[in-house]
């Protein structure tokens, strides 16, 4: 992503990065100054990030925080997490779940949703089971708010397609726009 923005304008900077295979929304700078001023917003929690997966498996609770130890391998030692999840569908022993990661950490999410015994559909990594082995990573960036200059900005991905079509063929309910965006408004 880093290269493609790059390619652009050599002004551009990401200013926070997704798993590989995560889809949904990134931030990108149009210069070195607003960068700084994100990174600082990102450092000091300031902007909300929302994440959906679909996951096999359905959480004991369906609302909770998750404060977690995950080892750090680049300097040998464990990294404390914080991540807050609603469940807003289930069937099938498949649960759409909603992710809020306080904490910043590579890998997060997948090492949260292994713990709660939910693999993320997909996550050839973090996973206790092979039933969904071939399908693309469930994991989406969905939403981001933040303020920025006295204004509120709210922005929402949409999923993408390879999502799409896995819930039609297992026949696995979506909610609609208006639905996940009362969700989110109450998580």
């Amino acid at each position: 992503i880093n290269d493609i923005i790059k390619y652009i304008s050599n002004d551009y900077n990401l200013v926070h990065r997704l798993d590989k295979d995560t889809s949904g929304l990134l931030i990108i700078a149009k210069n070195y100054k607003t960068a700084r001023v994100f990174s600082k917003l990102f450092k000091e929690h300031k902007i909300e990030k929302t994440y959906l997966a679909i996951c096999q498996g359905v959480p004991k609770n369906l609302s909770s925080i998750v404060n977690l130890d995950i080892s750090n391998k680049k300097n040998d030692r464990n990294l404390e997490t914080v991540t807050k999840y609603k469940v807003i569908n289930k069937s099938k022993n498949l649960s759409l779940i909603f992710y809020k990661p306080i904490t910043g950490r590579m890998h997060q999410l997948r090492i949260v949703s292994n713990y709660l015994n939910c693999p993320i559909i997909g996550d050839s990594k973090y996973r206790n089971n092979i039933k969904y082995l071939n399908e693309k990573l469930k994991l989406n960036a969905f939403s981001l708010k933040f303020i920025y200059k006295n204004y509120q900005y709210e922005f929402n991905s949409v999923l993408p397609e390879h999502v799409l079509k896995f819930t039609k063929k297992i026949n696995f309910v979506i909610p609609s726009e208006k639905k996940i965006n009362d969700l989110l408004n109450t998580f």
